[in-house]
């Protein structure tokens, strides 16, 4: 299980992730200098930027509304009682009883550090299309799990 918190005083960062057809051994946010990153808006309307010599096509990808998209950092871990175990641990304690780690959970901490709108989807001499897998989980799957999700008919099979 994940438990998401923001950093104490602080105002969330807006921010816009580009996911590059790359990979680079960093991870965590950057200086970018214009000399190095500098994207602008090409002559067919998208958008274009060299990273290292090589041209690179972008294309920005809305995050779906009703959705918001965040920007974490690990932060740790908790120990926390099981929800459906809690009532019976009171008991216990009550009683006199220690509790058992058996009836924790671990938590993942997940600090939120910034924030964002949209995405910015690179590829290499052309614009990523809809059958790239960071656009097509942006547009397509995440529209397939919500009326996955949604109520509706119950589905009863028939009798034989």
């Amino acid at each position: 299980m994940l438990k998401f918190s923001s950093p104490p005083n602080s105002e969330k960062k807006q921010c816009t992730p580009n996911l590059l057809p790359c990979r680079v051994h960093h991870d965590g946010p950057v200086e970018a200098s214009t000399r190095y990153w500098a994207p602008e808006n090409g002559d067919d309307g998208k958008l274009e930027a060299y990273f290292r010599g090589r041209k690179l096509k972008g294309r920005e990808v809305k995050v779906p509304e009703g959705y918001q998209g965040v920007i974490v950092q690990d932060a740790g871990k908790e120990r926390k009682p099981k929800e459906d175990k809690v009532r019976a641990m009171m008991q216990e304690c009550e009683a006199g009883e220690e509790e058992q780690d058996e009836d924790q959970e671990e938590l993942g901490l997940l600090e939120e550090m910034g924030s964002f709108e949209n995405i910015v989807v690179w590829g290499h001499e052309s614009v990523a299309g809809n059958e790239d897998p960071f656009v097509r989980g942006m547009i397509e799957w995440i529209s397939f799990a919500e009326v996955m999700h949604q109520p509706g008919k119950s589905h009863e099979r028939p009798d034989k």
